[in-house]
Order: C-alpha cells, then structure tokens, then sequence
C-alpha cells in the first residue's frame, strides 16, 4: 500500500533574480514499512522535499497525497490536523520543551488532539518503553543525553500512531554511538513495528540503514538505490557507478 505519494512536484521561492526552483518535477512513492533516504548536497531541495511530504509547506505546483488526501488541497487548519494526526517529526534539534518531563512531552500531543491526561500518559509510557528510555520518564531534557533526548523525541513522533515518521538529520547532532543507537532504533520499527519512515540525512552509514536512498541534485531526483528502488532507478545507479 502506498503511505504517500508525490507527483509532479515544483516548488519556487522568490521571483524575478531572487527566483529560486528548489524542487523541478519530482515523483517519489513510498509504501507502508518501507525505510527511505533522501540524500543531496546543500542546497539541492532534499529539505523543501521532505517539508512537502510533511505538509509543513505546500507546493508551488504538483500534488502531495498522503493516504488518498492530497495534503496541498486543504486548508491551513486541515492540513494542520492531518500532519498531528497522521505524520510523526523528528528533527535534528530534538525539539523537546525544556520544562516538561519526558513523559510530558510524549503525552502533549496527544492530550492537544483530545485524548485524555491518564490515557496519554499511558501511551507516553508505551512508546518510552519502546524506545527504551521509560526509566528516564520523569526526567526534564536537560538532564538527558543527547540520545537519550532524541529517543524521547522519537517516542513523542510514535505516540500518535502516524502513517509515517519523517526525520530531518535525526543523528546531525548526536556524536558516533548514539547516533547508531537512534539509526538502529528506527530500523528496528520498520521490521518490527512495519512503520513508514522518510529521513533526510547527509551521512552515507545512516542511509545504508535504509531499504532505498534517493539522492536529489538540483531539485531533481538524480538516481535511487537500494532494494526497494524502482527498476529502471537501480539500472540508472549501476550503469553511473559501475
């Protein structure tokens, strides 16, 4: 089943000189427990892409459906509800609010869409859990490593049950083991949770965790691989690296 798909995706900033084509006519699908990487210099629209999939941001042109809905037809409080509701975020600053516990932090989202105090505090424990940092629960991020951190992080993206999870540089700031803890950690949910997840990283080990990277060049899709890459996207990558 496919979590989300992008068609004919542009995406321009400014006008006249200032003009900037960030995106120039990408296609990108992704099916439900697939792991994907998106990979491109700075500059190259790797960002703007993955803002796109998460509904932060619209396209200038191109459509961007995310289980049947095309997120760039709904209004601002629509597609607001649809991204809380459906797209979990992991970002490279871990994005935490410094004065709630862990725990707390995990719950708010969940008790802004309705659930009750008890019942989110009870999920926020089962996705701590699942992250393997509950015994951290009552601990505000100031007192948390920085894995440690960015795993809460992860459990808040779970708590909600999403469609899918985007990560923006999840290791960028987390020295060499605990970024493997936390690339390891979201491999895990793919094999064993069949969670969806598109991350953006600049680092070639984290994306080899992947089951496909898509390297962008120049708002354009340059090539694909990986297993689950498209047929003639794996011929494109062989014939450039052979």
């Amino acid at each position: 089943m496919i979590v989300i798909e992008a068609r004919g995706l542009t995406k321009v900033f400014g006008t006249g000189e200032a003009k900037v084509e960030a995106l120039r006519g990408v296609d990108v699908q992704v099916h439900q427990g697939e792991f994907v990487a998106i990979m491109g210099a700075s500059g190259s629209g790797k960002s703007t892409l993955l803002y796109l999939l998460g509904g932060i941001d619209v396209p200038t042109t191109g459509q961007v459906i995310l289980e049947g809905t095309d997120l760039a037809t709904l209004s601002d409080d629509k597609r607001t509800l649809m991204r809380r509701q459906r797209i979990g975020f992991i970002f490279q600053s871990f994005n935490l609010l410094p004065t709630l516990t862990a725990e707390e932090n995990v719950a708010l989202p969940l008790e802004l869409d309705g659930v009750s105090t008890s019942e989110a505090r009870r999920r926020a424990a089962e996705t701590l859990e699942m992250v393997g940092v509950l015994h951290r629960r009552s601990h505000i991020p100031s007192t948390l490593s920085g894995g440690e951190q960015q795993r809460v992080a992860v459990a808040r993206a779970l708590a909600t049950k999403p469609a899918m999870l985007l990560a923006d540089e999840p290791t960028g700031n987390l020295d060499t083991a605990n970024g493997q803890v936390v690339t390891r950690l979201l491999r895990k949910l793919v094999d064993d949770q069949r969670q969806t997840i598109v991350m953006v990283t600049h680092d070639p080990i984290v994306a080899g965790h992947a089951d496909r990277t898509i390297h962008i060049r120049d708002g354009r899709i340059e090539d694909e691989e990986g297993a689950t890459a498209a047929p003639h996207a794996k011929a494109a990558w062989a014939e450039r690296t052979a």
